[in-house]
């Protein structure tokens, strides 16, 4: 069985501890023994979630549970709709099995323009299996559904025009199958959406319609909150107390991105620590700090970790990522990594959140960023922060003789 290897180190500089001029953090180290691995990079047994606050205090319950399930398989012939219902500039999320397969489709923001497409698909048999998928909205805009890097799924931007549309999803030349969506008539900018942050937008979306969200939040690439903020100055700080010289900073256009960034570069500065490009060659006491959304992290970690390792960039206080990267394509793409994370990854929360996911989207991986926008409808507030350090980690199966077959790393 394959699993995240992890390594807990709380932070002194809590929420509300703020520290004394000039103080820095002193670190405690624990290490997790491998069976309490993170909640949020495994699925779930079935669950149906039972805790009903809010986080406006209004005392209105999220729709989970049972109602959720009810919702969900509250269409006819077959067709599934989460929430029961489509409602323009709410993403919508629908299944439906065909020949064999039960596609899970994802359509956001639902407005007018370019929405962006995620298709989940679960063959029963193997006759479509391994079978390439498209999706149009008629037979001459199709295009073929790809994976991107830092996520699952599979994707793809559909033009919707206003009012009713819908979109086709096709597993063979003969096979089209109708996802009715409505869109409304206010068009928006959705380019976040349908760029590089748009699966971190729509994994965050989608947790707040499992807990019922009349409409869901701005995509989280949107804007940098200052628990995020916090985060990453306290990370900077961590740096500096041990010694790091330069932190090479990895980051995007994307707003949250350049607000991080700035961030850690007067925090840097506060510290007398030297901010360079990752692509400089690192000095002795260097460390890189990645501040991106989830493809480019995934993409500059992998293409580093795929080089040979007397080329690979060697950074001698490690590999730090930004609290929303704590996604499993993310943290997969490098050997090693440490999160400022401000929820406890075993805490009941957060394995409600897993489980629930796995209960009605199996094939989605929880993510931070789908975990915050759950617990800001469940009123769970966030903890002290701590720092988490994972790592790929292979585990021998427990069969004697069998251990050089079927060992897996991730």
């Amino acid at each position: 069985m394959s699993r995240p290897d992890l390594g807990q180190h709380h932070s002194e500089r809590g929420r509300s501890d703020r520290p004394r001029s000039g103080a820095r953090p002193r670190l405690l180290r624990v290490v997790l023994p491998a069976a309490t691995v993170a909640a949020l990079l495994v699925g779930g047994a079935v669950y149906a979630a039972s805790d009903t606050r809010t986080s406006d205090g209004s005392g209105a319950a999220p729709r989970e549970g049972n109602a959720l399930m009810a919702d969900w398989n509250a269409r006819a012939d077959g067709q599934q709709v989460l929430g029961g219902s489509r409602e323009p500039g709410v993403p919508t999320i629908q299944r439906l099995r065909h020949d064999g397969v039960f596609f899970t489709v994802t359509v956001a923001p639902a407005r007018p323009g370019p929405n962006l497409v995620r298709i989940d698909t679960l063959h029963t048999g193997k006759r479509h299996a391994g079978k390439p998928a498209w999706v149009g909205t008629g037979e001459d805009d199709l295009v073929e559904a790809t994976p991107r890097p830092g996520t699952d799924g599979l994707w793809a931007v559909v033009d919707l025009p206003s009012g009713t549309g819908t979109v086709l999803v096709t597993h063979g030349r003969w096979h089209r199958v109708p996802f009715a969506v409505e869109t409304g008539t206010r068009e928006v900018d959705t380019s976040l959406w349908t760029g590089d942050d748009g699966p971190e937008c729509v994994a965050a979306a989608t947790a707040e319609i499992l807990s019922g969200a009349p409409a869901p939040s701005p995509c989280p690439a949107a804007v940098l909150t200052g628990d995020a903020e916090r985060a990453l100055v306290d990370t900077v700080a961590t740096l500096a107390d041990r010694g790091a010289e330069e932190i090479a900073v990895e980051h995007d256009e994307s707003p949250r991105s350049a607000a991080a960034y700035a961030a850690v570069r007067a925090a840097a500065a506060t510290h007398g620590v030297q901010v360079v490009e990752p692509s400089q060659a690192p000095g002795a006491r260097n460390a890189l700090l990645v501040v991106s959304g989830w493809a480019g992290a995934a993409r500059s970690l992998g293409d580093n970790s795929s080089l040979d390792l007397r080329d690979q960039a060697i950074r001698a206080d490690g590999t730090w990522l930004a609290p929303w990267l704590l996604t499993p394509s993310v943290v997969d793409s490098t050997p090693g990594a440490v999160l400022p994370l401000d929820f406890d990854i075993r805490a009941q929360g957060a394995q409600e959140y897993a489980r629930t996911l796995a209960t009605y989207l199996p094939g989605q991986a929880p993510t931070a960023s789908g975990y915050a926008a759950w617990r800001a409808l469940h009123g769970i507030a966030p903890t002290r922060l701590t720092l988490y350090a994972a790592s790929r980690a292979a585990y021998m199966p427990s069969i004697a003789g069998h251990a050089g077959h079927e060992t897996e790393v991730a």
